[in-house]
């Protein structure tokens, strides 16, 4: 009896000191195999897409760039879950995307319901272009974590980007509640009601983005002054898009918001000079040709009207209101064909 009892102690003793054993034995190893990594995969300064994704954390414990864990941990799991996780972290910090991937991945399978590893996860998968995983990822964080603004915010830009525009504003709620000063999750939520053609809540969230920490965000400004515009609060929306002019002078979408408020007041020559600003620093959109189309008809200069609007279907060739486009283009062509003193 005596001895068994010996046996029972030394057995309880060995399993309080043996995670400890474990830790001194491993900790060397983990962040030697920690350098080794870093040093086989060096910073690369030329992925874009990852830059893209990350785009702004909200909370530091969501920042992608920040130290993971401590290895700390008596769990066996727990304590190579973390290795991986801050190692993975760091790797996507640097752009190595694929070694990033697969080290968070191990993460996951050891720490399924840490929402930290899904997060950036999701983060790197996103910007890998694997967009559907992503969400999946997404999704997994704000089932563990309710207030986890930056995955709420990241899911509703995804969903955007599925053409699910429901699902994307009601995700991007979630996130606007959760953090209702913060600028880019207004901005982005009026950029999303603008898209369906909402610009009472278009305007109502990119004017709060204009607000607070965002009186110095151009394209918020540009987004509020463009909403007012399409409401007919010209002179408003004026206001707000000089704002946004006077933060980035050179600014294509903003000039061109210019020329659709002075439109909207009769000041046509005026709209016109901003909208062949909005070309020269900016070309491509086709968009701008179309609000030009709009202005020549007012001044019945109708054959550059035409012109302005077979251009914009040429740079839009999937533009949701083509229909309507193709129709002004044949009333058009009547009229020219009818007035021989057209401005042409």
């Amino acid at each position: 009896m005596r001895e068994r009892l010996k046996t029972i102690l030394s057995g309880k003793r060995t399993e309080g000191i043996l995670p400890w054993v474990v830790l001194a034995l491993a900790l060397p190893s983990l962040v030697a195999w920690n350098g080794l990594f870093l040093k086989l995969f060096p910073k690369n300064n030329e992925t874009v897409n990852f830059e893209n994704a990350v785009r702004q954390s909200f909370s530091p414990d969501a920042n992608l760039f920040q130290a993971a864990f401590v290895y700390n941990s008596r769990n066996p799991d727990r304590l190579f879950g973390n290795f991986y996780y801050t190692l993975g972290t760091q790797l996507a910090s640097q752009g190595q995307l694929i070694p990033a991937e697969a080290m968070l991945s191990k993460a996951i399978r050891l720490l399924p319901e840490n929402p930290y590893p899904h997060l950036n996860y999701a983060i790197v998968l996103e910007a890998l272009q694997r967009t559907d995983e992503a969400i999946k990822q997404y999704q997994e964080v704000v089932r563990l974590d309710k207030k986890s603004v930056q995955a709420f915010y990241n899911l509703g830009l995804l969903y955007d980007k599925q053409g699910q525009s429901d699902l994307a504003i009601k995700t991007m709620h979630e996130a606007v509640n959760l953090a209702p000063e913060n600028p880019l999750i207004n901005y982005d939520l009026g950029v999303l009601y603008a898209k369906c053609n909402n610009y009472e809540q278009s305007a109502l969230y990119s004017g709060k983005a204009t607000q607070g920490a965002g009186q110095n965000f151009a394209e918020a400004f540009n987004n509020y002054g463009y909403a007012l515009a399409q409401l007919g609060r010209y002179q408003e929306a004026l206001q707000a898009i000089e704002r946004s002019l006077a933060l980035k002078p050179d600014s294509a979408p903003a000039l061109d918001s210019k020329g659709f408020a002075l439109h909207g007041l009769g000041r046509y020559q005026e709209a016109l000079q901003a909208y062949q600003q909005a070309l020269k620093q900016d070309p491509s959109i086709g968009e701008i040709y179309e609000h030009i189309g709009y202005t020549y008809e007012k001044l019945q200069a109708y054959d550059k009207a035409i012109k302005a609007f077979e251009t914009y279907l040429q740079l839009t060739p999937d533009a949701p209101n083509r229909a309507q486009v193709e129709e002004r283009l044949r009333q058009l062509r009547k009229w020219a064909a009818n007035k021989p003193g057209n401005m042409s």
